[in-house]
């Protein structure tokens, strides 16, 4: 190989390490979900308490009503109620469209999300494993990158694509936001219980990966420019008792269908006849197993539920109750012992609750150190995330931008800190 062609090689090899470690000009954020983490959990992982330490910390984050995945996964990226932006439980009827079931479909969007408002502002933007981010609003835009949801994806994998999407070289393909979901505690806390060793184990194992994401940014030169927002869509808490909504709900005639479970449900009526007998026997039925129901619309004003997708009847369990639904074969096999095992953690219940809390951390530009931010609420981290990246945020947001930049507490310290 002559001289010149191996000067050419090396150059370009400089020029493609450059364009890899070299600090993106304008802002970027990373918006990490970890599923129903509450912060008490959190603050034990050595990676958060950094972020603590070098970052800003909310004593919780307040979650949307319900306090389920799928209606708090839009609130982060709409800044409105599910009431407002549609997805109101992680299953719903809607009376055009028929059932909703763990969907991703952006179309189910009656807000417009994160990825079409910073696409109309010139940002390109990623999402791997969010709800509603697997295709375009219907304003036709939507993220660049995007992955199909698949719960067998290690968080290690989604770390590696984060990074990739960040070392792309062309400013129309690198994602200046990047929303992405974790397992959080949320699966282990339903099988196990929120207090059981599988639940730090499990994240254990992905602040790891949070640390290796970290680790990426800063080995890239990144953080200056970066914003890490870490957030949880719920807390959990134990089940101590089960009620059977759906064999009630049968002894009263209510002819109707139970969506949900465990500390939120709907309940849909089937047809049109006697529809309002049939539904205060449905809110009859529920509340004589001690759960507050109310008809749709009809519930408390922080509780907004007008939306026709909450059915005819909400239905919220006190905390360490949850609301079950068999069907007579489920209810037959469960006499004998045969049949899918009991959740032995729940969440769904009022959100002000302490144990419904999410967590709030951020570390990274526009971040002071130490900096916390007292009690913040789901609605908020929408327009949080418009204002880091200099995007105007739009007027019909509930929430508001979270000072991240405010002067630390004087005796600001890790969360676990005594």
């Amino acid at each position: 190989m002559s001289g010149r062609r191996l000067a050419a090689l090396a150059l370009a090899c400089v020029l493609a390490l450059a364009a890899r470690v070299a600090p993106a000009s304008e802002p970027t954020v990373l918006l990490i979900s970890f599923d129903g983490t509450p912060p008490a959990a959190a603050a034990e992982l050595a990676t958060f308490q950094r972020i603590a330490r070098d970052g800003a910390w909310a004593d919780a984050l307040v979650p949307a009503f319900p306090s389920n995945t799928f209606p708090n996964h839009v609130t982060f990226v709409t800044g409105v109620a599910p009431d407002r932006h549609g997805i109101v439980n992680n299953v719903f009827r809607d009376p055009a469209r028929g059932r909703f079931d763990y969907a991703a479909d952006p179309a189910w969007l009656e807000s417009e999300p994160l990825w079409s408002i910073a696409a109309r502002a010139g940002v390109v933007s990623a999402a791997y494993h969010w709800v509603g981010s697997e295709g375009v609003w219907t304003s036709g835009l939507g993220p660049r990158h995007w992955e199909p949801f698949d719960a067998a994806v290690p968080e290690a994998r989604k770390v590696e694509r984060i990074l990739a999407w960040l070392d792309l070289a062309d400013p129309a393909e690198r994602p200046r936001l990047v929303t992405a979901w974790f397992h959080g505690a949320d699966g282990a806390a339903h099988r196990m219980g929120p207090d059981a060793p599988a639940v730090a184990a499990s994240l254990a194992r992905q602040d790891a990966d949070l640390a290796a994401l970290l680790s990426g940014l800063e080995q890239r030169g990144l953080l200056a420019t970066t914003t890490l927002v870490v957030v949880s869509d719920h807390g959990m808490a134990r089940v101590r008792s089960t009620v059977d909504l759906g064999e009630v709900l049968g002894d009263a005639n209510a002819d109707a269908e139970v969506l949900g479970g465990g500390g939120f449900a709907t309940v849909a009526l089937h047809g049109e006849r006697d529809r309002d007998a049939r539904a205060a026997r449905a809110v009859a039925a529920a509340r004589a197993l001690g759960l507050e129901a109310w008809r749709r619309g009809e519930g408390p004003p922080a509780y907004a539920s007008a939306n026709a997708r909450f059915g005819d009847v909400v239905v919220v369990a006190p905390l360490g109750v949850q609301i079950s639904s068999r069907t007579y074969a489920e209810r037959l096999l469960g006499r004998i012992g045969v049949g899918a095992p009991e959740m032995r953690g729940v969440h769904g219940h009022r959100p002000e609750l302490p144990e419904m809390a999410g967590l709030f951390a951020a570390i990274g530009r526009g971040v002071a150190p130490g900096a916390r931010v007292g009690t913040v609420r789901a609605a908020d981290v929408a327009p949080t995330v418009l204002a880091l990246l200099g995007i105007p945020i739009p007027a019909h947001m509930e929430g508001r931008p979270i000072p991240l930049d405010a002067a630390p507490q004087s005796d600001a310290r890790s969360p676990s800190a005594p």
